[in-house]
């Protein structure tokens, strides 16, 4: 059961290192080609069979349904990309490569550059404001010191499902597509075989739709709006919305010291671990996300495996089975994020690790949609 947000969090113990913690989740990180491939086959043929129906003599209703769905299974593909990016689908890393970019397709994202903002920045700098560039927090003083249009676009982004249009604009836009050089990436020769490649295959899927309507003799514009405009929405809304409630809580801890900020030990409590059974399922165990912060190589598969392996593994002893109970169990001594249809409640599961950064570089932050 989850606390309320005025229970005391009950001690925890002295917490252990990263590699034991990453030795407690060892017997998780272990690929499956067969499996891997299995998922991604079935995934890819969802999302054509959903595009093919939306250039049919189909109602327009049905178009209208199948561009929805299509959408979340494109987000389905995506995590299919995002754990290639993070090699532990199969044991062969030009494979992970070549499986990545095939999943990112209906994005469309650019392999390399998220390889880059994700692998490295946001996990091997997660919290840290400097290298850390999502959802990066605001003080007051900051806040106040923006022009209004932007302190209005900062309230657009932190409310409701709009976070999508964070996703879309400062992130797909301005650091995945076509990158700025105010961004930190900018445009470079090995970025732009990716570029080239989603481009080509969004013209294909364009080409594609028209052409299967007008010999159908069906609506290109339905054809083009359910099946292509339809599903990037949906898709850049449900991103922007999973990053969103990861991401931004008063009692997680960001920093702008780096030697406070590896004090706060940020694979403990930089990320929340949400609780919503149905979209959890549906969306690949995104939501198990934490578990990932600790070690990459844990496939979608498995994450949902990594609770029950932390309180019985011997290898990590007491202290990380804690931990690990900690983070991804949602258990007595953590908070929990509860979704549902109706709400959406944001508190922190690892409170206690955050305190660490108070005082001693911790950003505060101001959420501009509260």
């Amino acid at each position: 059961m989850s606390q309320t947000l005025d229970e005391p969090i009950a001690a925890l113990p002295a917490p252990p290192s990263r590699r034991e913690l990453r030795a407690a989740l060892a017997p998780l990180a272990k690929p499956n080609t067969a499996l891997t491939l299995g998922w991604l086959t079935a995934d890819v043929l969802v999302w054509l069979s959903l595009t093919a129906a939306k250039a049919s003599s189909t109602a327009w209703g049905w178009k209208l349904l199948a561009g929805l769905v299509a959408g979340v299974w494109t987000a389905c593909l995506f995590i299919i990309g995002h754990d290639a990016c993070h090699k532990p689908l199969t044991a062969h890393r030009k494979l992970n490569r070549v499986l990545g970019r095939i999943a990112f397709l209906p994005s469309p994202t650019p392999y390399r550059l998220w390889e880059l903002g994700h692998n490295q920045a946001h996990h091997g700098f997660t919290n840290l404001r400097q290298r850390d560039g999502v959802w990066v927090p605001l003080s007051a003083a900051e806040y106040a010191e923006l022009p209004s249009f932007r302190r209005a676009l900062e309230r657009v982004y932190r409310s409701g499902w709009r976070p999508g249009l964070y996703y879309a604009i400062k992130l797909w836009w301005k650091k995945l597509y076509f990158p700025r050089p105010d961004q930190g990436v900018g445009q470079r020769a090995a970025f732009a075989p990716d570029g080239a490649l989603v481009t080509a295959f969004a013209l294909v899927w364009l080409g594609a739709l028209w052409a299967a309507a007008t010999l159908a003799g069906t609506s290109t514009l339905q054809a083009l709006l359910f099946g292509m405009v339809l599903p990037l929405l949906v898709w850049k809304y449900l991103m922007g919305f999973v990053i969103y409630v990861h991401r931004p809580e008063p009692n997680v801890a960001w920093c702008d010291d780096r030697v406070a900020w590896a004090a706060s030990l940020p694979y403990l409590g930089a990320t929340l671990h949400l609780q919503s059974p149905a979209l959890d399922t549906l969306l690949h165990r995104i939501l198990q996300h934490p578990a990932q912060h600790l070690g990459m190589t844990i496939p979608f598969y498995r994450l949902r495996g990594a609770a029950a392996a932390s309180t019985t593994s011997p290898t990590a002893g007491a202290g990380a089975a804690a931990h690990l109970g900690l983070l991804l169990g949602c258990g007595s001594a953590m908070q929990a994020v509860q979704l549902s249809a109706a709400e959406v409640v944001s508190v922190s599961c690892a409170r206690a690790q955050s305190q660490q950064c108070r005082g001693v570089g911790r950003v505060g932050w101001l959420d501009g949609g509260r």
